[in-house]
């Protein structure tokens, strides 16, 4: 699947993009340090964790720590969602002006109550009209790229993905992302790639998909069924980022595992020394499961506060499974 003449794959507007795996944007996991990982292991580009405009007016903080990215994440985008057309204009218009991304991506898929709950999000496809007002306000707000992720609709008897991809795109937006899933299904067993495959060739703009890809083998098997532009890994990413890199868990040595996961601590630390331990901890636990580790072992590694003693006992990790596996 490697693009070796380094020719876009595609283009998002005027945005070359190399490389046809892509890191979801994930409340909590894909923060600057994790997107930086994955863009070095082949992911095509970043998406920034969702950025509420309700919210974004109020906190700097809050803008910087959404909004943080490395320049080797470009393209960058950044994701926005609300109920407001207006408010998300405004506020897009201001991210490109203050934090330079490459593009604006607009969530209308995102199923958490506490988002969808409030009319954003994935319940915004249930109102075509207010889908509308949003993609003619914030493409006439910014000159960059303008992008959508949406679902398949919100129940089985609401699957108006076609509808509206096609109120965005002929407003202006230049790619849809869809994950495979209607909001009432969540994250549930069952995925419907299919609507991928119709979406995309009903479209005349990129279409990426999204639902349950944990494998290379799943990656392939998506663009053989659907003919996407391009596949977006979410969950399983946090376990294994070496997807981006065509690469099954299983096929990563242990020493770049370890490697990995001490070099995203001091990745974290340099970005806020105060709060890195805590988040940390999520990937570390999901590197370390496959090796069925101890259970004391494990909570000793997930409650140490400290970061020197936490690459001691890393290391003390690693140096007692390679020589398990040694002898």
């Amino acid at each position: 699947m490697a693009n070796i003449e380094n020719k876009p794959d595609y283009y998002i507007g005027n945005i070359p993009i190399h490389g046809r795996l892509v890191l979801a944007p994930m409340d909590g996991l894909s923060d600057a340090t994790f997107r930086r990982i994955t863009r070095q292991l082949g992911s095509a580009y970043s998406v920034s964790e969702f950025i509420n405009t309700l919210d974004f007016a109020y906190s700097k903080v809050y803008q910087r720590k959404r909004l943080f990215y490395h320049e080797e994440e470009r393209p960058f985008v950044a994701q926005i969602l609300d109920n407001d057309a207006g408010r998300m204009a405004e506020n897009a218009a201001y991210i490109e002006e203050r934090f330079k991304p490459d593009m604006i991506d607009v969530n209308l898929g995102c199923p958490a109550r506490t988002v969808a709950g409030r009319g954003a999000g994935s319940a915004c496809m249930k109102n075509p009209e207010l889908v509308k007002q949003i993609f003619e306000q914030v493409c006439k707000a910014v000159s960059i790229p303008v992008t959508v992720k949406i679902r398949l609709g919100w129940d089985d008897n609401s699957m108006n993905y076609l509808e509206i991809a096609s109120i965005a795109v002929e407003r202006g937006a230049k790619a849809v992302a869809m994950h495979a899933r209607t909001t009432k299904m969540a994250f549930g067993k069952t995925v419907r790639w299919e609507h991928i495959g119709i979406l995309k060739r009903a479209m005349p703009v990129p279409v990426i998909g999204n639902g349950s890809v944990t494998t290379v083998a799943e990656a392939k098997r998506m663009f053989e069924e659907t003919g996407c532009d391009a596949v977006m890994i979410g969950r399983a990413a946090k376990a294994n980022p070496w997807l981006f890199s065509w690469r099954d868990r299983e096929e990563v040595p242990m020493e770049e595992v370890f490697y990995l996961a001490k070099y995203q601590l001091r990745q974290m630390l340099e970005i806020n020394p105060e709060n890195a331990i805590m988040p940390f901890r999520k990937y570390l636990k999901a590197y370390l499961e496959p090796y069925n580790l101890p259970r004391e072992e494990m909570k000793r590694l997930l409650t140490c506060s400290d970061a020197e003693s936490l690459v001691e006992l890393i290391d003390a990790v690693h140096q007692r499974l390679k020589a398990e596996t040694e002898s």
